[in-house]
This record gives C-alpha cells, sequence and structure tokens, in this order.
C-alpha cells in the first residue's frame, strides 16, 4: 500500500494544492472525503465494462463539494480534486463485494497548468502504484470532453 501514497503526494505536489484542509496522505482516507456516489458495473455488455468493471467509489474535496450537486451545466473552481477508486467487484452469498483494487484516479483543477485539457489534470495509478496517464489528452480528457457542459465531470451528487 506505501506506493500508492507517494502519487498522491506528487498530484497535491504538482498543483499546489493543501491537503491539510482534505485529508491525509494515506489511500484509505479517500473515505475521508465527501462521498459522492459508488456504483457497480457488472454486466459485460455494458460498454465501460472493459475497462472500468467492478465497483465505482467517487469522492471530492470541499473545494467541489457545491459544484458537484449540480448535474446541469457547471464550472469547478481552481482546487477542486475529485478522486475515483475502482476495485474488482467479487460476488459473495449474493452481494457484490469489494476486491482488490484496479484503479486509483484524480481529476485536479488547475485552470493555469492544465490548459491544454480545458484547466483539468488527470492522474491514474494501478494497484501497484504505476502511472496509466501517459498522455493527459488522448488518455482521459477526449472521452471527458463529452461532457464538456459539466466542466468534464461525468458524476453529479444526486442524494
Amino acid at each position: 500500500m506505501k506506493r500508492l501514497i507517494f502519487p498522491l503526494v506528487s498530484v497535491f505536489a504538482l498543483t499546489g494544492i493543501s491537503t491539510a484542509d482534505s485529508f491525509k496522505l494515506n489511500p484509505e482516507d479517500y473515505r475521508a472525503l465527501n462521498h459522492v456516489k459508488s456504483m457497480v458495473i457488472f454486466d459485460k455488455a455494458h460498454p465501460l465494462y472493459t475497462p472500468f468493471g467492478g465497483i465505482h467509489h467517487v469522492y471530492v474535496n470541499n473545494s467541489g463539494v457545491k459544484t458537484i450537486k449540480s448535474c446541469n451545466r457547471r464550472t469547478f473552481k481552481d482546487g477542486t480534486v475529485l478522486v475515483f477508486v475502482l476495485y474488482e467487484n467479487v460476488e459473495k452469498n449474493g452481494t457484490y463485494i469489494e476486491g482488490k483494487k484496479k484503479i486509483e484516479a484524480f481529476m485536479v483543477k488547475s485552470s493555469n497548468k492544465y490548459k491544454s485539457t480545458d484547466g483539468w489534470g488527470y492522474f491514474a495509478y494501478d494497484s501497484k502504484g504505476r502511472n496509466l496517464v501517459k498522455n493527459m489528452k488522448t488518455n482521459c480528457h477526449s472521452c471527458h470532453s463529452q461532457v464538456k457542459n459539466k466542466d468534464f465531470v461525468f458524476s453529479c451528487w444526486t442524494k
């Protein structure tokens, strides 16, 4: 687990975002952030099953809470951090439970640093802490462009 701390540190170091008001640098502390939603993609027929099949948890730091509650046109403030954690789904006694962690992904809003991706930095790491994003524009932003009118964020808080 310690390997996964270093990518998280680098995300905040690169963006200059203070972590003091959001959470400690421990991957299990995502649950201390504001939980946006959880969902399970379990059907192989789902179009996103191949890259994203499993149990999803989405979190946002305090900077993005008010904005993520809108599912309509919106703009997130610089300093917003979204966290997406994906686990394998394991069927057990008629339920789905979290299996092995597959991906930790981060979206970091910094209009000046990420101009080529409309103000968003994208970071993702596999279960061994290996960087999955080689090119933010082609690996992430091209897909997120589908929701440009929602400031490139698919999730919304529908509680």
